[in-house]
């Protein structure tokens, strides 16, 4: 039996209706008191001796939950071409160029992380760049939304891609004004390339995997729900209980990709079935792409693209019948939908499934959902959908969000106050890699809607932004409920499990511009410390 008690504490214990309190109980992972000093010292059996942690004043919120990532995926990021903060073409060649040195003439270089509406060239990379660096290697680097990559010469030749290549159902080759491809690779078509990469040395794939959960304990999450699917059904399973193993705390909700359905549904597994460090979560589905790569799904066409409406990763017939195989089978499905156009016809899916089969207690769950209008909204409220958010996204993508869709369709977008305020739930996520994985920063650009430098000085469209004690519930409360795990975490009441946060700093007294600068001290999981700051 392990009793603790953490005292000396500013407790937010369930949001800002509740008065702070200072100590809180620990029995065996889970709370069992929270009140002051000698109140938490009585709640413990007669004889037990708990060991005391000194907070020391801080701050103490519940921990942290990612509600969509890829975490996996962010692992494999720390062994490839960091691109993140490359700001132009040739700084991509000259990072190929460094890892060519040192990599083996049949070996890969992959990369992601660049974004051409920053760069000086103001255009897409392009195979030709890639192969006056690369060698003649086979390179495949992601733009930062992971929904279009270019390629070289020496990877399309690898995936039978020439000019006679035709593109894939949900997918798209880039081509030159003589037919020939450009090397720019858009959704399904990434795949072509991609399923030809030599697979990880597994131990390496499980240190990779260590290192992004600490880095996740770390930024004070204690708990994610991850996409992953690089080692299938159930290899992905296995590599986070190996690493759990290892003593690494960090509790997981397995989004499983839409392909490896048909292997879960031939086990007895379903959404909610594991323990309280890892279960079986939602299917992931995609209806579109992504809105600063131009495939995201749109009713009308891009403003600054004006024959362009995105892509429809599967059609509208297959959403509904992979929506509801999921749903008849007990299974939550999480929709990737950025696009109006493709939150409706995910929205059509989830309609159809529950009219063939009304089930209540199955959440739902929109990833995203980005661009919207009023009747959206209205739509997502009846449905009973849970809104996967991620507001770091805000930061990024102001840069020319209001040049793609418009004025008109920005006063809709991003629209997560309108969202809450209709009663739709809202859980929130950084989608990392896409984003970093810090839930901080995503709390600050949900209140702020600024950049991370603090601009606008108003912030952008500033009456979505969200107060400050929802957005902490967006990302503690919010993911537990998509999770169905709100009677477990969540929030600091007894009979949960111990699971926080310290800050550096009082969230509430900070200003809102310095909630991003706001340092993890602790991060307690089952009443462990699984993080502590040197």
């Amino acid at each position: 039996m392990k009793a603790t008690i953490f005292t000396n504490g500013n407790l937010w214990a369930a949001g800002r209706d509740v008065r702070r309190q200072s100590s809180l109980a620990a029995l065996d992972g889970r709370i069992i008191y929270i009140g002051d000093y000698a109140e938490c010292l009585d709640a413990f059996p007669v004889g037990s001796k708990p060991e005391i942690v000194d907070l020391e004043g801080k701050t103490v919120l519940p921990g942290f939950i990612d509600s969509h990532i890829h975490l996996l995926g962010f692992a494999l990021t720390l062994r490839d071409v960091p691109l993140a903060d490359t700001r132009s073409i040739e700084e991509i060649k000259s990072r190929v160029s460094e890892r060519a040195a040192r990599t083996p003439e049949d070996g890969w270089i992959l990369g992601r992380g660049w974004d051409q509406d920053v760069f000086a060239e103001r255009r897409y990379p392009t195979r030709k760049d890639l192969d006056e660096v690369c060698g003649g290697r086979p390179v495949l680097l992601r733009r930062a939304c992971g929904h279009i990559a270019v390629a070289s010469t020496k990877a399309l030749e690898i995936a039978g891609i020439t000019r006679d290549a035709q593109d894939p159902p949900g997918g798209a080759i880039d081509r030159d004004a003589y037919g020939d491809p450009t090397g720019i690779l858009r959704e399904s078509a990434i795949g072509l390339v991609s399923s030809h990469i030599p697979p990880a040395n597994p131990e390496i794939m499980e240190d990779l995997l260590k290192q992004a959960m600490e880095h996740a304990l770390s930024k004070g999450l204690t708990s994610i729900h991850t996409n992953d699917s690089q080692l299938g059904f159930p290899g992905t399973m296995d590599l986070y209980r190996k690493v759990q193993a290892q003593g690494v705390p960090l509790r997981v909700y397995w989004d499983i990709h839409g392909e490896y359905m048909p292997d879960l549904l031939e086990t007895p597994l379903r959404a909610g079935d594991g323990d309280d460090y890892f279960r079986i979560g939602a299917i992931k589905l995609f209806a579109d792409g992504s809105l600063g790569g131009g495939t995201a799904a749109l009713e009308e066409p891009y403003a600054d693209d004006p024959g362009n409406t995105g892509i429809l990763v599967n059609s509208e017939e297959q959403l509904k019948q992979q929506v509801y195989l999921a749903h008849a089978n007990g299974m939550q499905v999480a929709i990737h939908a950025i696009g109006d156009r493709a939150t409706r016809v995910s929205l059509e899916a989830v309609n159809f499934a529950q009219s063939k089969l009304p089930v209540n207690h199955i959440r739902h769950r929109l990833v995203h959902v980005q661009i919207l209008s009023p009747h959206l909204i209205s739509e997502m409220k009846r449905a009973r959908v849970v809104a996967d958010i991620q507001p770091k996204f805000i930061s990024t993508d102001m840069r020319w969000a209001l040049e793609r869709v418009g004025p008109e369709r920005m006063r809709t977008s991003y629209a997560w106050r309108t969202m809450l305020r209709a009663g739709i739930p809202l859980a929130g996520g950084s989608d990392c890699p896409v984003e970093p994985l810090d839930p901080l920063c995503g709390i600050y650009c949900a209140v702020t809607r600024k950049d991370m430098e603090g601009n606008p000085p108003a912030g952008f469209f500033p009456n979505e932004r969200l107060r400050l004690d929802d957005a902490v519930k967006v990302f503690t409360m919010g993911g537990a409920y998509g999770a169905h795990q709100e009677h477990k975490k969540g929030s600091l009441v007894p009979g949960k499990l111990c699971d926080f946060v310290v800050l550096s700093e009082d969230i509430a007294s900070v200003s809102p511009d310095d909630i991003k600068d706001l340092e993890v001290v602790l991060t307690v999981v089952g009443g462990d410390i699984a993080y502590r700051k040197a």
